[in-house]
């Protein structure tokens, strides 16, 4: 068996990023950045007011005589008024500063002379308050986006401040889910005796779109090697990443390997040292075009595939998508452990449990079928071969 270490060393030595995509930038939410971006357009563009009020000179705003407001400036196309000394510019949020301005005193902070023709300062105020200076946010030249940094909403927004309407990004990889089993009955049809609803296939296909990753097939195939092996056939010629879910062990009814023999393909490696998930299998089935197809078998009790998954399949995947090496680690945080935990086994153990900010409380049962304990968590508490934790201790838990 692999140590979980090597598993993933070995993973990520073999996959490349995708080809990059100019797509439109609607489209570039949770893809990763292919190269870095530099701001051809300062935020803000131009000095203009953070507040509803008057624009003036600074020190006018400390002397007792009235100031004439001789216009308004809105936000929108500036009017080319001027601000001498003795006089103000009504001026409104977002508006850009008048020329010889130097300050904006809020609206509040004024009284109206004669019909507001005039105003009387109430509170002094210095060079600059209330303006936004040109480029004060972002300035031309700055790095505003990282090689491999994934694009989120905010950056979204900072993209089409810049004027930008497509965006180039390392391309998403289009990924088969297959589970396996007779066991598996499909949502909606009635259970019959021995039966069980295949819960595997949609999970993952959510996992994958908590990835930003939509182009995705789900197919279910039945405990036959030959059917398994035509599926997989058809699939390596299509897909970039296929995904088995169970099948991947050594009994008589695990089809998953036999097909792949069938298909000329060798196992990279097929046991990790981990709890639970010790069946994962990983492997690469070249093509005739000189790319190759990056197959995953994960076990097919639900918890040990979402845990492979999170721990194999997703770096996996966010590399072929661009991802900086930051982005391909699970946010982690220190915490306490709020009960005790026992670790038995000649395996690290993968406890699932909720983190609230201030303490890790494992959840529900852990063995690798009890999904409602998962189901209650956000985040995995490592626990080395033989561990013992005491309520109270100490913990780092990554964040799922």
């Amino acid at each position: 068996m692999l140590a979980e270490s090597e598993a993933i060393e070995r993973i990520l030595s073999v996959l490349d990023p995708l080809p990059q995509q100019n797509v439109p930038l609607c489209e570039s939410l949770n893809r990763f950045a292919a190269s870095h971006l530099l701001a051809m357009v300062p935020l803000p563009g131009f000095n203009n007011s953070a507040m509803d009020g008057y624009a003036l000179q600074a020190a006018d705003s400390q002397k007792s005589e009235p100031l004439r407001v001789t216009g308004e400036q809105p936000a929108g196309a500036q009017r080319d008024l001027k601000v001498d000394p003795g006089e103000a510019v009504r001026i409104f949020t977002g508006a850009p500063l008048p020329a010889g301005a130097n300050a904006v005193i809020m609206q509040e902070d004024v009284t109206k002379i004669d019909g507001g023709t005039k105003i009387s300062c109430n509170e002094p105020v210095t060079p600059n308050e209330n303006v936004r200076l040109m480029g004060c946010d972002i300035c031309v030249g700055q790095r505003i986006l990282e090689t491999g940094q994934r694009v989120t909403a905010a950056r979204i927004g900072i993209l089409a401040a810049q004027g930008l309407s497509t965006f180039e990004v390392t391309g998403c990889p289009r990924v088969a889910v297959v589970t396996t089993g007779n066991e598996l009955a499909q949502a909606g049809t009635f259970l019959k005796p021995g039966q069980i609803y295949n819960s595997n296939g949609v999970m993952l296909q959510a996992m994958l779109g908590g990835l930003g990753i939509s182009n995705v097939s789900v197919q279910h195939v039945p405990d036959d090697y030959v059917r398994t092996a035509d599926i997989l056939r058809e699939l390596i010629g299509s897909h970039d990443f296929i995904i088995i879910c169970g099948g991947v062990s050594v009994g008589d009814h695990d089809c998953v390997r036999p097909a792949l023999q069938a298909l000329r393909v060798k196992p990279g490696f097929w046991r990790v040292k981990i709890k639970p998930g010790k069946p994962l299998l990983f492997t690469q089935a070249p093509r005739g075009d000189g790319t190759s197809c990056t197959i995953f078998g994960l076990p097919g009790n639900p918890v040990s595939a979402f845990v492979t998954f999170e721990l194999f399949a997703r770096p996996a995947l966010l590399k072929a998508m661009g991802a900086s090496a930051q982005e391909l680690k699970h946010p982690q945080s220190s915490t306490v452990l709020d009960s005790k935990l026992n670790n038995g086994s000649n395996r690290p153990h993968y406890v699932r449990g909720y983190f609230d900010g201030h303490k890790f409380t494992p959840q529900g049962g852990q063995r690798s079928h009890e999904l409602f304990g998962l189901g209650n968590s956000n985040a995995l508490l490592r626990m080395e071969p033989g561990s013992k934790l005491q309520a109270g201790s100490e913990v780092t838990v990554l964040l799922i």
